[in-house]
């Protein structure tokens, strides 16, 4: 017992931001953390560990995918359509970084199923179901919020409107402002604080509606995703004629159709990873698409009067298989690199210095460069640990998502004042960050400014190399130390965090 509750002490302390200013509970809902926290006390908080975790979230998603597929075809087409999901650049690329859209897409995906279920039953059980799942992914992220317009698509699909008498249709809608209203109204200023803009923005739909039209097309490519579209006019356009669409197509269109629209309206920005959700989806209709094509091939191919070429359904499938593979490997298929490595270098030479165990430490790089350093710190070292500032929260501030930028110190005597006042023991200046972020980043350049113009108050303790994008920067890196700094004793930390947490964090030794 003692083990386990050292165990949740250990996973508290790692989550105080003034320590490891990384995680931020309340801007991001707590259900992916919940369960990532159960699944190292079972195991181990290394990185092994999570990366395995993650790619348990992925096994687990192609296995409902192949489980769906092959009641509904065959399990050559459900076989194939699994590997396709974990063989697809995107899935590739957030499966090994811990990020919740994966998560989200699982959750998503067992929630219209049981919604196409309520559709065909008209079940108490099966609407509680969705309810239960689309909870679960809107406590995961905030574009679970997706699943709320599902039901109004899906209507709309199957012209099923007298669903809306029935007191079963509505039970979703209650258990879910029940279990997720509260979060969200206690959050609803974090969650705005990280958008592009905290309303709706017809400039957003304006550029949204391309970018996601065209970023739809490209996770699996234009081939695969002209078999989708067959696929979808076989179980979905094609049936609505004659109004006897399944239910589970109905509600995998509604989906599709709900993420895209959620994520045109909503301003949370232009990024591919907002369509994860879609993935299952769309290997359910290329499925469906890949069946339709398979059956209207012929059975035989007549070469001469006395050759026949008599093709069986799994003849068919290998050829037709064999030439998508060819297709998806030209068109779309690539294995993602890790964007940005380097700072674990950095965290094993600090950790491993004795006169530096006390230390603030100070890191100055983008939002990846940052996160990247804290992250291979925090899994180096014992709780409670070093205090870790981000340059950008503590010599400036801005909304999370980069707006209302303003910097606390104009000049690099006052950041040499701030510094020295601490005291900031460590400095590290990553120099491989974009000319962009560069010129965004005014306090990055005053930084640097300050070590150059006090350089008699700082030691260098060395340069280290970082890869971004496959990039090799050699000595980017750069590490400095405040001369005499550990000697002496940090009393009061206090971090403005006014712009986004609508309050300061402040810590006295």
């Amino acid at each position: 017992m003692s083990n386990f509750r050292a165990k949740w002490q250990t996973i508290f302390r790692k989550l105080k931001y003034i320590h490891y200013p990384k995680v931020a509970i309340g801007h991001w809902p707590p259900f992916f953390y919940v369960i990532q926290a159960g699944w190292m006390l079972l195991f181990s908080f290394s990185r092994i560990s999570v990366i395995l975790f993650m790619a348990s979230l992925t096994t687990l998603l192609a296995g409902s995918i192949y489980v769906e597929i092959r009641q509904e075809f065959n399990d050559l087409i459900a076989i194939a359509m699994a590997f396709l999901l974990i063989s697809l650049p995107l899935i590739q690329k957030y499966s090994g970084m811990v990020m919740a859209e994966i998560l989200v897409a699982l959750l998503s995906f067992w929630a219209v199923y049981c919604f196409g279920r309520f559709l065909d039953t008209e079940k108490r059980r099966s609407a509680i179901g969705f309810a239960i799942f689309a909870a679960l992914a809107i406590l995961t992220k905030g574009n679970g919020l997706a699943l709320a317009l599902v039901p109004l698509f899906a209507l709309l699909f199957s012209r099923r409107f007298y669903l809306l008498t029935q007191p079963n249709f509505y039970y979703p809608a209650i258990i879910v402002l029940v279990l997720c209203g509260p979060w969200y109204i206690i959050t609803l200023d974090m969650v705005k604080n990280g958008m592009q803009s905290e309303s709706f923005s017809l400039s957003f739909v304006t550029a949204s509606v391309p970018y996601y039209s065209y970023s739809i097309i490209k996770i699996t490519g234009v081939v695969l995703s002209c078999l989708t579209l067959l696929g979808f006019i076989t179980k979905v356009i094609i049936p609505c004629r004659y109004k006897n669409v399944e239910g589970r197509w109905v509600a995998f269109s509604a989906l599709l159709l709900s993420v895209w629209t959620f994520h045109l309206i909503v301003p949370a920005g232009l990024e591919s990873r907002h369509l994860i959700t879609c993935v299952p989806i769309l290997l359910m209709f290329l499925a469906a698409g890949i069946h339709a094509a398979l059956n209207a091939l012929p059975n035989k191919i007549r070469f001469s009067k006395k050759i026949d070429l008599y093709l069986t359904y799994g003849r068919k499938f290998a050829i037709f298989i064999f030439v998508l593979l060819f297709i998806f490997k030209w068109e779309t298929f690539t294995i993602p690199g890790k964007e940005c490595y380097g700072f674990g270098n950095v965290a094993r030479k600090l950790l491993s210095t004795s006169r530096f165990q006390q230390s603030v430490i100070l890191i100055s790089s983008d939002s990846n460069g940052e996160g990247m350093f804290i992250s291979e710190f925090a899994m180096r070292e014992q709780r409670p640990g070093h205090i870790i500032f981000r340059a950008s929260k503590v010599l400036a501030r801005s909304k999370w998502s980069g707006r209302q930028y303003e910097l606390f110190y104009n000049t690099p005597e006052a950041i040499m004042n701030y510094l020295d006042g601490v005291p900031v023991g460590i400095v590290i200046i990553d120099k491989s960050i974009s000319v962009d972020n560069q010129r965004k980043r005014h306090h990055h350049r005053l930084l640097n400014q300050t070590i150059d113009m006090y350089a008699q108050k700082w030691e260098r303790l060395g340069f280290f190399p970082v890869t971004r994008k496959g990039l090799l920067y050699p000595d980017a890196i750069e590490v400095y130390s405040l001369k005499g700094h550990e000697g002496r004793d940090v009393k009061t930390i206090e971090i403005d965090m006014s712009n986004m947490l609508d309050r300061s964090i402040k810590r006295i030794f």
